[in-house]
């Protein structure tokens, strides 16, 4: 499977108030670095596209717009595209749709047209899940919880930030990798099915946040402590990847510049040849790969720059162990 294609997308702040010494001593983590299967279900089903049906666009003339969320059809809470589409079929005199739309709820009348095949119709694209894969970047045994991605899954159609209702992250095999190049990102490609290993919760611009629902990564290191901005340099660092089977994973890159983006804190540069020759740098389905520096969890691969592979941003661990801590409360 690939990295979330066109119908399938995987690509990608708050501080604690406490001194950045106390900080990196209090927090401590397993780095992962592991390639899981990502499975999203919506809250509600996203509107991704509008078209005509029999030289009608109903769901224009009713005023249903790209991005509006469809929490609920005849007052029935709805997140399943084909359920939908049964109820729109069953009510010809129209259906009554309550939409939440720029964070405000709404409800509008629709009537579906009689399509060429005797079905009704409102001519809606909707969408209710996605998958694809990514890398795990850490694993709190306190709390149980783990982060991964490093960046949110978007929608690939709207390019919104999808919202959650359920998710979970499964086990993968990585079947191949397709090299990165200028101008031409590559890909980890693998297979997951219905193993699942944690739940989903957050999707956030810097990370999709769960609970562990077993001991997957308890065994697999030591935690190490998470450091907080202050302590980061530009320098020697490395990261942590299975996307090549090596038995040694650790792959040394090197941190160019911090930034102030909450989003891509980090600049990095892959320096180590193995992961130069064996992926051409960066490759989409690393996102969340564990960048360590000093012995301390720094940040995560987010994106890979298209027109140089061998560099790429990162989000800031800190900014993840905030986000970690809404699910532990």
């Amino acid at each position: 499977m690939k990295c979330f294609s066109r119908k399938v997308i995987l690509f990608l702040v708050l501080s604690f108030c406490v001194t950045s010494g106390v900080y990196a001593e209090e927090i401590r983590v397993i780095p992962v670095g592991r390639t899981v299967g990502v499975r999203i279900y919506t809250d509600g089903l996203l509107v991704v596209g509008t078209s005509e049906v029999n030289g009608e666009n109903a769901a224009k003339k009713s005023g249903i717009k790209v991005n509006d969320c469809i929490k609920a059809i005849n007052g029935e809470y709805i997140d399943s595209s084909e359920e939908f589409a049964q109820i729109v079929n069953s009510n010809p005199d129209g259906v009554t749709l309550s939409v939440t739309r720029d964070n405000q709820d709404i409800e509008i009348n629709a009537v579906p047209v009689l399509s060429d095949d005797n079905v009704y119709r409102l001519g809606l694209w909707v969408r209710d899940s996605t998958a694809g894969i990514g890398t795990v970047t850490y694993f709190d045994p306190a709390s149980g919880t783990f982060a991964a991605l490093g960046h949110s899954i978007n929608d690939v159609d709207t390019g919104n930030i999808l919202s959650v209702k359920s998710g979970n992250i499964l086990n993968c095999d990585i079947l191949s990798v397709t090299k990165s190049a200028k101008g031409s990102p590559g890909e980890i490609n693998g297979t997951f099915d219905g193993e699942k290993i944690g739940d989903l919760e957050i999707n956030s611009q810097i990370g999709i946040f769960g609970k562990m629902t077993g001991g997957e990564f308890a065994d697999i290191g030591g935690a190490i402590p998470v450091a907080a901005k202050e302590q980061i340099h530009e320098g020697d660092a490395y990261i942590i990847s299975d996307a090549l089977g090596d038995e040694n994973n650790q792959y040394s890159v090197k941190i160019d510049k911090i930034t102030n983006d909450a989003e891509k804190s980090l600049v990095i540069e892959i320096t180590d040849q193995r992961l130069i020759e064996g992926c051409g740098g960066i490759v989409q389905g690393m996102s969340g790969s564990p960048i360590i520096q000093n012995g301390r969890l720094v940040g995560a691969v987010t994106h890979v720059f298209v027109n140089n592979p061998l560099k790429g941003y990162g989000a800031l661990a800190e900014n993840m162990i905030d986000m970690s801590s809404k699910i532990a409360d």
